[in-house]
């Protein structure tokens, strides 16, 4: 009624070329997952910044940066639910200048109490919010810049903003 088949004898090269692959198969999902895994958490910026804009340390950026006003700065913390927070920078920008600015780019910045900058991103509030800046206007700006997961919010010295670049007429 039952027979017993013969099973053929495994040839031992074939099973170790067998575990070999499948090794090296495993080893290639662990390596994907891996490089997966490292481009899903890269710190780095939003954006790359303004084009053809007059940047710190130029002439005519100099010239025109008294003639803005910043005021009323504000950091606000965002916690979320995972234990990491993103800090954003506000203030009120006004144009007491003579030129419409087309053009602002801040650079917010986590600063450590060992003065260390810990991450930072770039926010472009003219032309992103609004289209320009005419003078003797004012309008809102910020700048939002997420924690490192492996820091607490005791750990941040101070969040900053600075001007990094102008475009005007």
């Amino acid at each position: 009624m039952f027979e017993a088949k013969e099973e053929e004898p495994v040839d031992p090269a074939r099973r170790r070329k067998a575990l070999l692959l499948v090794g090296a198969l495993g080893l290639l999902v662990v390596l994907l997952v891996a490089v997966l895994v490292r481009l899903a958490f890269k710190p780095g910026h939003t954006s790359t910044g303004l084009e053809d804009a007059v940047r710190a340390g130029s002439p005519e950026f100099e010239a025109y940066v008294p003639k803005l006003g910043f005021e009323e700065k504000e950091i606000i913390v965002h916690p979320n639910l995972i234990g990491m927070a993103q800090y954003e920078v506000r203030m009120k920008l006004t144009n007491r200048g003579d030129r419409t600015l087309t053009g602002v780019e801040l650079l917010g910045r986590i600063i450590t109490h060992d003065d260390k900058v810990v991450a930072q991103n770039i926010s472009l509030p003219i032309p992103r919010i609004r289209k320009s800046l005419a003078p003797g206007e004012t309008m809102h700006i910020s700048v939002k810049v997420d924690g490192p997961g492996n820091m607490s919010e005791a750990q941040v010295k101070d969040v900053t903003a600075e001007l990094k670049a102008l475009k005007v007429e």
